[in-house]
């Protein structure tokens, strides 16, 4: 089983992430989807991608990962959050079967078109009124894929 820390939109709150990090030291990975607002330096461990907001940061505007039997695409997801067609067809595009995205800052994890899409909600704060969060994702060692989300306020 690997476990990953996946995190997006906490817009310059570095608390919040030095929170997921003490609360989580045994992660296998650390991702964030997005709108950081801090150097990647303040960031480490975590692998970023940049946010619609992330100006003047040197992060990737997206990355793919093969992890295990998971081919992952992570992006903060501006371009195609507001449409189901067009984030599958991304999907589809880089033969990923999961993938993380932000920027709506409410915590997701749903399946389409047989993709798991997960969004870790925002640390800072989410639109839907919740706690701020996070997600755990766990992928097992039989393939599956288990998402637990974690309020940090």
């Amino acid at each position: 089983m690997l476990k990953i820390c996946l995190c997006s939109d906490n817009h310059g709150d570095i608390e919040s992430i030095q929170k997921i990090l003490s609360d989580n030291p045994a992660c296998d990975y650390y991702f964030h989807c997005g709108d950081a607002l801090l150097t990647p330096q303040e960031m480490s461990p975590f692998v970023v991608v940049a946010g619609n907001n992330d100006w003047g940061f040197d992060y990737p505007k997206e990355k793919i990962f093969e992890i295990g039997n998971h081919r992952i695409l992570m992006m903060h997801g501006h371009n195609y959050v507001y449409s189901d067609n067009l984030m599958i067809d991304k999907a589809k595009s880089v033969k990923a079967d999961i993938v993380f995205y932000g920027h709506t800052h409410i915590f997701s994890n749903k399946i389409m078109n047989g993709i798991r899409f997960i969004n870790p909600g925002s640390t800072y704060y989410n639109r839907d009124l919740s706690k701020p969060c996070y997600a755990r994702v766990y992928l097992l060692d039989d393939g599956k894929v288990k998402v637990e989300r974690v309020d940090i306020k």
